[in-house]
């Protein structure tokens, strides 16, 4: 006695959709999960459902739908297009367009990595994971481009987004480092993808470098990114501005006085030191931002912040004071009580700066040269996707149910009244033909019940 057919991924006995992508590679596949995972499918099986299959077709188990890849003649590395084929009720398809002879498998496996592509996807509606090849980037690259084409060709690509997303994530530093080296190409890939984590990073590179990116570049990102990114870029100096003019008007909290203690000269004359280092340093400060050393410079004003940050020897060294004190000569007590009283001016200033100084990328700049600021926020409205309506999309089956199920119960919510405290009772008027005098009394029903609220 034979054994019944298995019935499993790539090819179920009960699938009622044949796909075929060469001679050697094809899949029978159910038509319910198709619809709930392409578009494509579902717009092609709702216009033009499948024949009734007579007993004969059902017993061999036949399917209803058949579809055959189309490419280009030598374009082997398309994506291609299914073409639908007619099926009679006995489950055949005399006027098949399928072109034989192509040598598409070694082995039982597929050679051509856009054929081991579709392999992938139907996979997934499955639920199976592709299985890519992860010894670098480049290879890996490579599986996922080759997923992400077919997937868009058939409208399916929301369904791989985590998946490509995840496989990426695995490169790890790699990944981030090839962010940062291209980030104007990556940042397209992410919003392709959906990935926040590679679209983030990308931007917030391109932000750091907007002012000084050639326009040759910028040109390659899409305008609506584009967009996003040149108003991100003038929050950024807006913010930069901000705090070199809060800086500049910035005075140590203990020098400044109430007008109700009526200070005098003595009062002051105690931060006579404080009072010389805040003219000292509003001179520096407004010298760098004529050099432009600050928000203008070519780094965004990088070193600029990152001296302020770190304070100390940073800027305004021991050499500057010595310089300082050719012209206004002090005995070695007052330079370091000068000296001193500018460490505090410092300390203060640091505060300023800190959010420049927040490094939102996955690289920091401790271990890898990165020459520009990385403190851009890209929140949850600045992706391109957050509020795209895609044309032409199927909702998910299941997402479908839940929303169905979700509007149906807000619905009997609505209808259903509140409940009383305590239910009403209700008296029904007899009809006029009735006997009136059995109005006048109380059905035994209703007395038992009298009787115990009575109790």
């Amino acid at each position: 006695m034979e054994s019944p057919p298995t019935s499993a991924f790539p090819k179920f006995v009960d699938g009622d959709v044949l796909i075929i992508i060469s001679t050697t590679q094809y899949y029978k596949l159910h038509s319910q999960v198709l619809q709930a995972h392409s578009p494509m499918f579902a717009q092609e099986m709702k216009n033009n459902p499948g024949p009734r299959l007579n007993a004969q077709a059902r017993r061999e188990n036949a399917a209803a739908y058949r579809f055959e890849l189309a490419r280009e003649p030598g374009n082997l590395e398309s994506p291609g297009q299914f073409l639908r084929i007619d099926v009679n009720e006995n489950g055949r398809s005399p006027q098949s367009t399928l072109r034989v002879g192509l040598p598409d498998l070694s082995s039982g496996k597929p050679t051509n990595i856009i054929n081991q592509a579709w392999e992938w996807l139907f996979g997934v509606f499955y639920n199976r994971e592709p299985t890519f090849d992860d010894s670098g980037l480049a290879p890996v690259l490579a599986c996922v481009m080759a997923l992400i084409e077919v997937s868009e060709s058939i409208g399916a690509s929301e369904h791989v987004c985590d998946i490509v997303d995840l496989a990426l994530m695995r490169q790890d530093t790699v990944l981030w480092s090839a962010v940062m080296g291209d980030p104007n190409v990556w940042i397209e890939l992410g919003r392709r993808i959906r990935s926040p984590a590679i679209y983030r990073e990308a931007a917030i590179h391109l932000v750091g470098q907007w002012d000084v990116l050639p326009e040759e570049k910028k040109s390659r990102i899409g305008a609506d990114i584009r967009e996003i990114l040149s108003r991100k870029s003038e929050e950024l100096a807006l913010a930069k501005e901000a705090i070199e003019l809060r800086i500049l008007g910035h005075y140590p909290q203990f020098m400044t006085r109430n007008a109700s203690s009526k200070p005098g000269r003595p009062t002051y004359s105690a931060d006579i030191y404080m009072w010389m280092c805040v003219s000292f340093f509003r001179q520096w400060f407004a010298q760098s931002i004529s050099d432009d050393r600050t928000r203008r410079a070519p780094d965004g004003g990088l070193n600029f912040y990152a001296a302020l940050y770190e304070g100390g020897q940073a800027y305004l060294t021991h050499m500057d004071f010595k310089t300082f004190h050719q012209f206004f000569p002090m005995s070695i007590k007052a330079c370091h009580v000068l000296e001193a009283n500018m460490g505090v001016l410092k300390e203060d200033i640091k505060q300023f700066v800190a959010d420049l100084m927040t490094e939102r990328t996955h690289l920091k700049r401790a271990e890898h040269e990165i020459g520009w600021l990385t403190c851009a926020k890209i929140e949850k409205e600045d992706l391109p996707w957050a509020n795209e309506v895609r044309v032409g999309h199927a909702p998910d089956g299941l997402e479908q149910v839940y929303q169905s199920l979700q509007a149906q119960q807000a619905m009997e919510q609505e209808q259903t009244p509140p409940r009383p405290k305590k239910r009403a009772r209700m008296f029904v008027e007899e009809d006029e033909d009735e006997d009136d005098d059995e109005g006048m009394f109380v059905r035994q029903g209703d007395a038992d019940a009298m009787e115990e609220d009575d109790e």
